[in-house]
């Protein structure tokens, strides 16, 4: 009998690279700038309780703007988020399915980083990289989004047998270096945060949070309820 090693509680992630995103970015940022520019008009009311340093946070409605560059980035996230739950959930057909989000945009500048949270009350979140915001060469970890292990308690006693697991099963951190064009698709719950920015630019990214619903059995469900 031959016994079989298999991995198990994994976390899906879904990593894109946009093509040809150059102009669009350079929208999204001219927008996003103006925005920040004109303060409170753009300024998140009820920002979540989130360590922020040196980081401004818009409103979470960026998905409802009407510019075409904000669209075609929420065009583009979805797509991506169905190829997501197509692979995670073994279905093809989405169209039961609505998409309901929250969506905005970071300025981050030198100095700024953002402390460890998730996303309560959402499935699936999101982070792409408008602009990087420069390189420093004497800190790669410049603006990387770090992602924590999850399970909480893996590191509780180490020796000879464990401290040497290889992927899929090594604990650790999982990083993302800022890239502008890529998009990161995550389960909420997972717990991360973004080192400090020490570019020369702005570090902008724009984040999302969704929650789907199945419309057609809701429908059925409230149907049956009332015949």
């Amino acid at each position: 009998m031959n016994a079989v090693v298999r991995p198990a509680f994994a976390c899906p992630f879904l990593v894109v690279q946009m093509p040809n995103c150059e102009a669009l970015n350079r929208e999204l940022r001219a927008l996003f700038l103006d925005r920040e520019a004109r303060g409170s008009e753009f300024t998140e009311e009820y920002p979540v309780p989130t360590l922020k340093v040196n980081t401004f946070e818009s409103v979470f409605t960026v998905f409802n703007w009407p510019e075409p560059c904000v669209q075609h980035l929420k065009q583009f996230c979805f797509a991506q988020l169905g190829q997501a739950l197509r692979q995670v959930n073994g279905t093809v057909d989405l169209s039961p399915l609505k998409i309901f989000n929250h969506a905005w945009f970071h300025i981050t500048r030198a100095g700024g980083y953002m402390g460890s949270h998730n996303h309560p009350m959402a499935s699936w979140s999101g982070v792409y990289c408008v602009d990087a915001g420069g390189q420093d060469p004497d800190n790669p970890d410049s603006g990387t989004l770090r992602f924590h292990d999850p399970r909480n308690s893996i590191n509780m006693y180490m020796d000879a047998g464990n401290n040497t697991w290889v992927e899929p099963w090594a604990p650790g951190v999982l990083t993302f270096p800022a890239k502008a064009g890529q998009l990161v698709i995550f389960p909420s719950f997972l717990m991360h945060d973004v080192a400090p920015f020490t570019g020369t630019g702005e570090r902008i990214v724009v984040a999302f949070n969704a929650w789907i619903k199945n419309v057609e059995a809701e429908k059925h469900a409230a149907g049956a309820a009332h015949p």
